[in-house]
């Protein structure tokens, strides 16, 4: 499928990262086990158990890598190791995970595999150019044959994950090192560079296969995977070649690395000046990979966050070796050991003074940068980098050091290089985790057989099973022992983190959010018009169809976007068999976020209007919004990293308020939660999820707190009062406001679904679906309600919303409009209609104000019918709404006191609108005329005013829902 226009409306999107060869196999085992013609429920059960089979199947490039450094019982426990890691490793390889994250050190793992073989036969057969110039394919049969190998392997790998270039880049940081090292230490460089030519120039012809795209994207099949892998085959031979004139000009090798290094950046500069494209998608990518600068937006996808944030070692309460812990136990820092090992046995194995001093010297100089963080902190600062960046340029300058000094096999050192470019992918990006594991089982691997080989133990010099001692066994079960008892014991507590076993982690997998989508999206799929067929349109989508690229897509009439946050995406693609505007590709995020965060109903069209060259994305006709989306203690701060209508932050819409507990003489934070702003409340999900679109009235509730300065001095920060009293309700609203006035460290509102202002209503967004499920199942919803409540001192009820469902889903219409006349003049006419929403069996009042004119005529668009819903269905074109109303409109004008002890009251009750009206199909306007009613009012004692007197903004419905609000908050 060259290109899918079902997701990133109104663009569409070339297949980069779907329909790998993971598809491929998994769709192959699917059409064997179903004879050819296999069910939709086969090939999701298929689906389901792929992520376990894969995950299985790592154990044997585990092994195989493990047996090459640490012999057979060496390769066996770092399959033991892998197996029992309870982290991410896990998580991605258990039943149900479907995705292809578990496939990628699968396919790794053979191409590191098929590399240190050809790089072994390499050292050992030693090609060199005159064996090519001479033709003499009998004695290069071997380094060729797992040269290709290794590039296929490669390339494999790649066709699972566009991204796995990465690994070329790894095996090109490692063609320099060894190259340069190799011709230092008097080596012939040749026999390295034989396999990097190979092997690369394999890898650039078989990445021509699934090329999708002509670009430089880094995500999709484009030309910058065979360009690079052709690159570092260029540069592999350019250095052996200028190693051999090198040689042959009789100059000092040790300049020959200075060369390099001067070369290397003027290529570097050619290829930003020549492929500027290209350059900026490899540094880009490689800085955010491994280079710990992974920008705002990448670190509001879960996966992409770096594995010791600050802030995720705070919400799980642990600290940063109880996080590696919890993932690895000793396990890595034992694979930590090993690695020192590798790099330092070369040096101290002569007992050269000066080598020993090179490894003390290095070991000392990375205990300071880990114990003395401030100063890379410094550096970094100075320099305008993250710290870890400059710890990580440190150390790689170390190891480069050892390589200069000393000699290491090939298969061996190119491990190394693997090894700590994954352990820096895995810190930046917590996704690369899964990698990490199969690194740190093949570390361990090379560690056992460097402890078995200890005089101590004495097994170096064992030469039959029957010479081995009772002793020397027990050494080696404690030393397994200690490497893998924190991996079988935990749960150990460390903080709150939760770790838990393997085998327990296991057993408590199950689905995730998706479930919570899924009805909605069944309705969706059975209660909306189909692709193609909106408005009565007769041009439906091929869902399996076959489109033809475009870099803006024409979509045929009757085609329509679903909007929601892009984690969503996927899901609105595959369940509701719809299309997205936003998805995991972070396609169409920034649209997605302006629009959500939108603070009025125009500029939220707007927004849907700049999409695609012809402003095809003011078709999107539904908005999705769940309780995550609508949650400052979710996923409501993600879209503010990718708004760009202005510059805004989370900041700008909700700040923390602390309340502080005395312990033990200690002052400690019991609790936090997000004193909301007004911006909150006026964001678009926001008035979806919270108000269905009506109109909301502030409430008199004031949130009030106390200003803390931290203890350096450079921050200020809200805590709850000394008193206690962080909510105070008072029985109207100018009793409210005066207690604002007089306290600058409080507010009206700003907790739950109470506004700080009136929040107005939505004019073209009506509900039509509520998810069966409820966020009240989920915990992390009631740990942000209790945790709320007990910071403001109130009863979590309070903070619930009517109507909690999981998902709602909202749809966009033209709306009914409404002209009305028979109101007084410039006065204020409020709509409202009670609506029942059939899935929860709750209903809702909508409500909406607008003002006359001079002539008492006014006019509104109302997005709520009240009738004629059975005439229209997808059949149609239209949407089968599960939200209807309980009866008709009611309009009521301004209530006024005449003179003569009379109340004047304007109302028109009972006012139907019809569905056509709202959902576009018919064409017209709603006449309502409000009648003015007299009424005698019989007052105390006679008394009377000669003035009349005019309440505009007097609401029943308003004033019971301020009321009642008050009610609910009041301790």
């Amino acid at each position: 499928m060259p290109f899918d226009p079902w997701t990133n409306f109104p663009f569409g999107t070339s297949v980069g990262q779907f329909g790998t060869i993971y598809d491929q196999i998994i769709a192959t085992v699917a059409l064997i086990v179903g004879l050819g013609s296999p069910s939709t429920d086969l090939i999701a059960k298929t689906l389901l158990v792929a992520p376990a089979v894969f995950g299985t199947l790592v154990a044997i490039p585990t092994f195989l890598i493990g047996r090459r450094l640490g012999g057979r019982l060496g390769g066996l426990f770092g399959v033991v190791i892998l197996m029992l890691l309870p982290g991410t490793f896990l998580q991605r390889g258990l039943v149900g995970f479907a995705d292809h994250n578990i496939a990628e050190p699968f396919f790794q793992g053979f191409a590191v595999l098929a590399v240190m073989v050809a790089l072994s036969v390499a050292d050992r057969e030693k090609p060199v150019w005159e064996l090519v110039e001479a033709g003499d394919f009998n004695a290069l049969r071997n380094p060729i044959k797992w040269s290709v190998l290794a590039g296929v392997a490669m390339a494999v790998y790649m066709w699972s994950w566009p991204p796995g270039i990465l690994l070329v880049g790894i095996v090109g940081l490692f063609l320099v090192l060894a190259m340069v090292s190799d011709f230092v230490r008097g080596r012939s460089p040749e026999h390295v560079a034989f396999v990097g030519v190979v092997s690369m120039l394999v890898t650039g012809v078989l990445m021509f296969v699934p090329l999708s795209d002509t670009s430089f994207s880094i995500t999709q099949f484009s030309l910058i995977q065979p360009l690079f892998s052709f690159g570092i085959a260029l540069g592999a031979a350019f250095l052996a070649a200028l190693a051999r004139w090198w040689e042959s000009s009789d100059i000092d090798a040790r300049g020959y690395p200075i060369a390099v290094a001067a070369i290397g950046l003027i290529a570097i500069a050619l290829l930003a000046v020549i492929l500027p494209d290209a350059f900026r998608q490899i540094t880009t990518n490689f800085l955010r990979t491994v280079g710990f600068s992974a920008g705002a937006a990448t670190r509001t996808i879960g996966e992409a966050q770096p594995f010791i944030a600050a802030s995720s070692l705070q919400s799980s309460g642990q600290t940063a070796v109880g996080r590696i812990m919890s993932e690895y136990g000793f396990t890595f820092f034992t694979g930590v050991l090993a690695a020192v090992w590798l790099v330092a046995k070369p040096l101290v194995k002569g007992g050269n003074s000066r080598r020993i001093g090179y490894v003390a010297g290095s070991l000392t100089l990375i205990g300071v940068l880990f114990l003395i963080p401030a100063l890379p902190a410094g550096i970094g600062s100075a320099l305008g980098v993250e710290s870890s960046l400059v710890s990580l340029t440190i150390v790689t300058a170390l190891i480069v050091g050892a390589v200069m000094q000393a000699e290491y096999e090939s298969e061996q050192l190119f491990v190394l290089v693997w090894a700590a470019i994954m352990t820096s992918a895995a810190f930046t990006q917590v996704r690369f985790n899964y990698y990490l594991a199969v690194v740190v089982a093949v570390m361990n691997a090379y560690l056992l057989r460097e402890v078995l080989r200890i005089d101590f133990i004495g097994f170096a010099s064992v030469d039959r099973l029957d010479d081995v001692s009772y002793g020397q066994v027990a050494a080696v079960m404690i030393a397994v022992l200690l490497i893998l008892t924190p991996v079988l014991i935990i749960p150990i507590q460390l903080g709150n983190g939760g770790v838990s076993q393997t085998a327990m982690q296991a057993s408590q997998t199950g689905p995730g959010t998706v479930t919570q989508w899924d009805g909605s999206l069944s309705w969706m799929q059975n209660n909306t018009p189909a692709e193609g067929e909106f408005g009565g349109e007769s041009n439906r989508m091929e869902y399996y169809g076959t489109y033809e690229r475009a870099d803006d897509f024409d979509y045929p009439d009757g085609s329509y976007g679903v909007m929601s946050w892009w984690d969503y995406g996927h899901l609105i693609t595959v369940l509701g068999e719809r299309i997205p505007n936003a998805n995991p590709f972070q396609e169409g995020a920034t649209g997605a976020a302006n629009f959500l965060l939108a603070d009025d109903e125009q500029q939220a069209e707007s927004v849907l209007t700049s999409m695609g060259d012809d402003g095809e994305g003011d078709q999107t006709r539904y908005v999705m919004v769940d309780w995550q989306m609508a949650s400052t203690d979710s996923k409501f701060a993600a879209p503010t990293v990718f708004y760009d209508e202005s510059n805004v932050s989370a900041s700008d819409f909700y700040s923390p308020m602390y309340r502080l507990q005395e312990q033990n003489g200690q002052t400690t934070v019991a609790a936090a939660s997000n004193v909301k702003d007004q911006r909150y409340y006026e964001s678009l999900m926001v008035r979806l999820y919270a108000y269905h679109g009506s109109a909301r009235e502030a409430s008199p509730i004031v949130v009030d707190w106390e200003e803390r300065t931290s203890a350096d001095g450079s921050a200020t920060f809200r805590v709850t009062p000394s008193d206690g009293q962080a909510v105070r309700v008072f029985d109207n609203m100018s009793a409210a406001e005066e207690y604002v006035a007089n306290d600058p460290t409080s507010q009206i509102g700003g907790l739950g679904t109470f506004p700080e202002e009136r929040v107005s209503a939505l004019e073209h967004y009506r509900l039509v679906k509520s998810s069966n499920s409820s966020a009240l199942r989920s915990g992390s919803y009631q740990n942000s309600i209790v945790r709320e409540g007990n910071t403001y001192g109130i009863q979590p009820q309070a903070l619930v919303p009517n109507n909690p469902s999981w998902v709602k889903t909202f749809e966009r219409v033209p709306g009914a409009t409404v002209e009305g006349s028979g109101a007084p003049a410039n006065a204020t006419v409020t709509a409202r209609v009670q609506m029942r929403d059939l899935t929860t069996g709750t209903n809702f009042t909508y409500t909406q104000q607008a003002q006359t004119d001079a002539d008492g005529e006014f006019t509104m668009t109302l997005p709520y019918s009240t009738t004629g819903y059975d005439e229209y269905g997808p059949d149609n074109g239209y949407t089968n709404v599960s939200v209807r109303s309980t009866g008709g409109y009611a309009f009521t004008g301004p209530t006024s006191v005449a003179g003569n002890n009379t109340i004047v009251t304007y109302q028109a009750e009972n006012v139907a609108v019809e569905e056509g009206l709202v959902n576009g199909a018919e064409d017209g306007a709603v006449q309502v005329t409000l009648e003015r009613n007299e009424q005698e009012l019989d007052l105390p004692g006679g008394s009377s005013s000669d003035d009349s007197q005019t309440n505009e903004s007097t609401s029943a419905s308003v004033s019971a829902s301020v009321d009642a609000g008050a009610a609910a908050v009041a301790p």
